[in-house]
């Protein structure tokens, strides 16, 4: 049920005030927009709410007091949440800071997201109706609310269990709300993909009952500015029990998020699509879940990637990597791209190394001009990110005595290690991996993101592609 009251946020700085300084002063300025001489009976709006907000502190980078603004946009929403179908505005009397004031307006929105699908009553969510501030425009709300829709999108679909969205189901899904943005779906059969010789994919499959999905996506504007396009590959392991090699304890129990980085890369054509961005673009999801069967794939087994790279399996619960790689030599054979971005929940290693605070990246041959554009998009959305090394040293840990190569490392810096195994299949592509092993998915509040699926990286990767469509 829709609430009529409008909830006016006022914001201030510093140390708390009286209200009633806050109050005169709004009614003061809204005063002052009335034409002179005119009569005004102007009252402050019921019911409303103050943030104060220390300043920025002298040796506090923009980015981390940026993250601090954020981490109130999450407690704002909070308190709206207790309000179901509550309208809010924001009224800006101090901050004079449009950017500190969007990521506030933009946190409010990510975080008013609950995933309440299977629940007997669903409340109305709170909206944003307005906001008031220098610099920030009705275009920067609309803006906003798109990336929030997307990103929220892609948080209903890693919350899903694998009872409800399978490999088939979450292919339909992305196809589902892809069409209509314009974008081309390819959903291929079986058949399809034994021609390509996805050894990886079926694989990692055999341990099912269900049918495994890949998931072709192809956005090309008639004025995209780039003739190869740039490749998205993301990791669809909709359930991961670690196959043979079975995960114990609880290390299973939040594996229904294992498919995030399919997701984040749907997530991120489809707020591409929106903005309707000149650049040509083509996101491939692979997808099944890893379960142990009677014909599961064993240490020991090889495969073929692509119908043609040999390799060893050696661990069964490395097996997101197969899933890449097989998209990733279909990428570089197919498209010839311009450049090779792989996503994945791929490595326990990359949440070890910097714990839930960023996405850790790897890249070989990749351009300066996209190194910049990647740099400033993370400054832009305040999504962290810890580059690795790709040093040559690291292909040893991939060698196998039997096949070409083997699926998994000694351990040492596995991430990296994980990165090289994907890559080896982009060729000479610039390539750049992503592993969100530590921030798809929170089991308690964290900063500017509440428990649950974040969908971090889909507002980072989508502002990276705007700034690269530009140059």
């Amino acid at each position: 049920m829709k609430n009529n009251k409008v909830y006016r946020l006022f914001l201030l700085k510093g140390n708390r005030k009286n209200p009633a300084d806050a109050e005169q002063m709004y009614v003061k300025r809204m005063a002052a927009d009335q034409p002179k001489g005119s009569w005004t009976d102007f009252h402050l709006p019921e019911p409303h709410a103050y943030l104060w907000l220390p300043e920025r502190g002298a040796d506090e980078a923009r980015v981390d007091y940026l993250l601090r603004v954020r981490t109130w946009g999450r407690r704002w929403a909070d308190k709206a949440r207790a309000l179901p179908g509550s309208r809010w505005a924001l009224t800006d009397l101090e901050w004079q800071d449009a950017e500190a004031v969007r990521a506030l307006a933009e946190s409010f929105l990510l975080n008013l997201y609950v995933f309440d699908t299977y629940k007997a009553e669903r409340k109305a969510a709170p909206e944003l109706t307005a906001v008031e501030a220098e610099g920030v425009t009705a275009a920067d709300l609309t803006a906003m609310r798109e990336r929030a829709a997307e990103v929220n999108w892609v948080k209903s679909l890693v919350e899903r269990p694998v009872s409800d969205l399978n490999a088939a189901a979450f292919a339909r899904e992305m196809a589902a709300h892809l069409k209509p943005l314009g974008v081309t779906a390819k959903l291929w059969t079986r058949k399809e993909m034994e021609k390509a010789g996805m050894g990886g994919l079926l694989g990692v499959n055999r341990g099912s009952v269900d049918e495994p999905a890949f998931a072709e996506f192809i956005y090309k504007p008639d004025n995209a500015r780039n003739a190869k396009p740039v490749v998205l590959v993301g990791k669809g392991v909709v359930f991961d029990a670690g196959g043979m090699n079975i995960k114990t304890g609880n290390y299973m129990d939040d594996m229904k998020t294992d498919m995030a980085g399919g997701a984040m890369a749907a997530g991120i054509l489809a707020l591409a699509a929106k903005q309707a961005l000149p650049l040509y673009i083509v996101a491939l999801v692979p997808a099944t879940d890893n379960r142990l069967n009677g014909n599961a794939l064993v240490p020991g087994d090889i495969i073929r990637i692509g119908g043609e790279t040999s390799v060893e399996i050696v661990n069964t619960d490395a097996e997101g990597r197969l899933l890449l790689a097989d998209a990733t030599a279909y990428a570089h054979k197919h498209y010839a791209p311009a450049a090779i971005i792989s996503m994945a929940t791929l490595t326990g290693a990359a949440s070890r190394a910097i714990g839930t605070k960023g996405i850790v990246a790897m890249r070989e041959r990749w351009p300066e001009a996209m190194a910049q554009c990647l740099e400033r998009a993370s400054e832009d959305v305040q999504e962290r990110y810890c580059l690795f090394p790709m040093w040559p040293e690291y292909d040893r840990e991939l060698e196998s005595a039997v096949a070409e190569l083997k699926n998994c490392g000694s351990g040492v810096a596995g991430m990296i290690t994980a990165a090289k195994f994907v890559g080896h299949f982009a060729g000479k592509t610039p390539f750049l991996h992503l592993d969100v092993a530590g921030v798809a998915y929170y089991d308690k509040d964290e900063s500017a993101w509440r428990k649950g699926a974040t969908g971090m990286g889909v507002r980072w990767i989508g502002r990276f592609l705007e700034l690269w469509s530009k140059k």
